[in-house]
């Protein structure tokens, strides 16, 4: 992960119903009590509230802006739990080695890896966390490919479900009668797995697309250079057919033969024009490159740049007034050509 400055721990649960009297050390108890019968702001850093139904710890939390956490004080989750949240106010980042995202007002995430995720606010934000136990019987089988997946604000079931978790936490859950709380526990429960359920199948669907078109785009910057690289070896290389592997890209600008000659001609423009190569050979340059002949090599080049290879180096390699004259030699070719091509149109 990043190095980040170190700043202070955000929220800590470490899945024990904690007294939400606790959570408020700086005020007063019958400050403490207003607050969080009404969630009144506070000129305090930040508070929070938490309350269990059953397994499932629900915690409201405000909190200013934090610059950045460092491993030690990342928004802590035991690996084994979920942990959903849906941003009330503010707007945060999450952070990790191989994702970063950016949720506004009503946005939800929900963290699934076991690495840390790292947690970042520019301004004071609220937010409301459900933390569930991963080894639920209706969880057993949620995919957790992904360090975590994140719910937009027009995805209307995670948005209900949070703001019915920040009802709950505006109940005196104390008060109510032992079948109360387990009728409202049966109804926390069903709609929380099923969300998560929801949300980890589509998001960790994605991800794992992700990660197959990265390993395949990393495979093309380290293997260009051989001849043999093809759609067909790199589909060999992730274990997928030609078919699968077409279908990681078929959303993107550009198919993997495309990637592959992309990254070729991008070592060969950078090798005729850089002065260490200035004596090697355009078929060298040509096989250094992956090509496999000097055609190929000039057909890519000159398709990118609009010059063949030699006329890229010696425009690279030439004094600037050379290379000045050099392209009002090809802007008058141009014009020429223009002027022929109106003619003969005529």
């Amino acid at each position: 992960m990043t190095t980040l400055s170190s700043s202070r721990t955000v929220h800590r649960h470490s899945g024990v119903a904690h007294n939400p009297h606790q959570l408020l050390p700086e005020r007063s108890l019958g400050a403490q009590r207003a607050a969080m019968r009404g969630f009144d702001r506070h000129p305090d850093a930040g508070r929070s509230r938490t309350t269990r139904f059953g397994e499932i710890v629900l915690t409201y939390l405000e909190h200013e802006p934090v610059e950045a956490v460092t491993d030690d004080e990342v928004l802590y989750r035991d690996e084994d739990t979920l942990r959903f949240f849906v941003v009330l106010d503010g707007e945060i980042r999450l952070i990790h080695d191989d994702a970063t995202a950016t949720l506004g007002r009503r946005d939800s995430a929900l963290i699934l890896g076991s690495a840390p995720v790292a947690y970042v606010s520019g301004d004071d934000a609220r937010i409301v966390v459900c933390d569930i136990p991963a080894d639920h019987g209706s969880l057993t089988a949620v995919p957790r490919s992904a360090p975590f997946v994140v719910g937009r604000a027009e995805q209307a079931v995670p948005c209900a479900l949070g703001a019915f978790l920040v009802d709950l936490l505006r109940q005196d859950a104390q008060r109510m009668s032992p079948v109360t709380r387990a009728q409202v526990a049966d109804v926390l429960r069903t709609l929380v797995t099923s969300t998560i359920m929801a949300l980890a199948v589509a998001g960790c669907s994605g991800w794992d697309l992700r990660k197959q078109r990265l390993a395949a785009l990393r495979h093309i910057a380290s293997k260009y250079a051989d001849p043999e690289l093809s759609s067909a070896s790199v589909a060999e290389y992730l274990g997928l057919s030609r078919r699968s592997l077409q279908r990681l890209f078929e959303d993107e600008d550009r198919t993997v033969a495309q990637r592959i000659q992309e990254v070729r001609t991008q070592h060969a423009v950078a090798r005729l024009k850089d002065k260490r190569f200035a004596n090697v050979s355009l078929g060298e340059i040509a096989t250094l490159a992956g090509f496999g002949s000097t055609v190929a090599m000039r057909r890519a080049v000159q398709d990118a740049t609009g010059l063949t290879p030699t006329d890229l180096r010696r425009k690279a390699l030439l004094p600037p007034a050379s290379a000045a004259r050099l392209a009002d030699r090809y802007a008058g070719d141009a014009m020429s050509n223009l002027v022929v091509s109106t003619a003969l149109a005529a």
